[in-house]
């Protein structure tokens, strides 16, 4: 047997700690990190339905990619539950402490990976061959096509690769373009001038997880098309990945990708 310890030190000699943000929550998060471990889940998010898919395979150890909690909100736009009060919250508590499941995250380490990593491993799920990187900063790339495509071709590509066909265009889906971005998860919605940086590095168009329509109306107006995808759309194929090499690593340990994110909670798609 292998404790949730062991398993984190093999992992963080794929996706060190120090590799990631400064000040980013990495590591064990909950639970007992010296429990022995039957089995590990692979997860972007830890919600119930997901919980509830790894605990019923055996799994007690959660690698996650996102936060395990919802925080809280003070608005002065509604009156929202006290911080020990959030459902969502409890729910999630109750699977954990009932199954006694170790849950450690891995975010931004696992997005500055190379190869492996989210954004090289979206832009791979979109299987188009012949693709060529023409510029790079830490969280992103520039790719070129092999050949021009409209946007609306991409955008199939994307469809496709992702297993999520509700990709949506803003913008000319008839525009031709030949170089891109994939701006992963809440890029598109969190990083304001991400898209004017892609551009600025040759992309003539954008393809994003989460949506600000503030930083899409910013990209049309530089005359970028954006796909929108989904946030754990574009991050899982990375999570697949990682399930894999621990696999490789753990080769007497179950270690399986579990699916999350909303459309966990879809009886077609889970």
């Amino acid at each position: 047997m292998i404790r949730a310890r062991e398993i984190a030190r093999i992992f963080e000699t794929l996706a060190p700690l120090e590799s990631g943000i400064p000040g980013d929550q990495l590591g064990f998060i909950y639970g007992d990190p010296d429990r022995e471990i039957h089995g590990v889940a692979c997860m972007w998010q830890a919600n119930v339905a997901s919980l509830r898919e790894a605990v019923g395979q055996g799994l007690d150890m959660v690698i996650c990619h996102e936060a395990l909690w919802l925080p809280p909100q003070q608005s002065p736009w509604y009156d929202g539950p006290a911080e020990g009060a959030i459902e969502t919250n409890r729910l999630r508590r109750e699977l954990l402490d009932r199954h006694g499941v170790v849950v450690y995250r891995s975010h931004s380490n696992w997005d500055a990976l190379v190869a492996d990593g989210v954004p090289d491993q979206a832009v791979a799920a979109l299987r188009i061959d012949g693709l060529r990187e023409v510029a790079r900063q830490r969280f992103f790339a520039v790719d070129e096509l092999p050949a021009p495509l409209s946007v609306r071709e991409l955008r199939d590509a994307a469809a496709h690769g992702l297993d999520f066909a509700d990709c949506r265009i803003f913008g000319d889906p008839a525009q031709r373009i030949q170089r891109f971005a994939f701006l992963i998860g809440g890029f598109g919605e969190n990083q304001l001038h991400m898209a004017q940086a892609a551009r600025d590095l040759g992309a003539e168009a954008i393809i994003i997880g989460e949506m600000s329509e503030f930083i899409v109306v910013a990209a049309l107006e530089m005359g970028l098309p954006v796909i929108e995808t989904l946030h754990s759309a574009s991050e899982s194929p990375a999570i697949r990945r990682q399930a894999e090499l621990l696999s490789e690593r753990l080769p007497d340990l179950p270690v399986r990708y579990i699916g999350s994110g909303a459309l966990a909670f879809c009886p077609a798609t889970s």
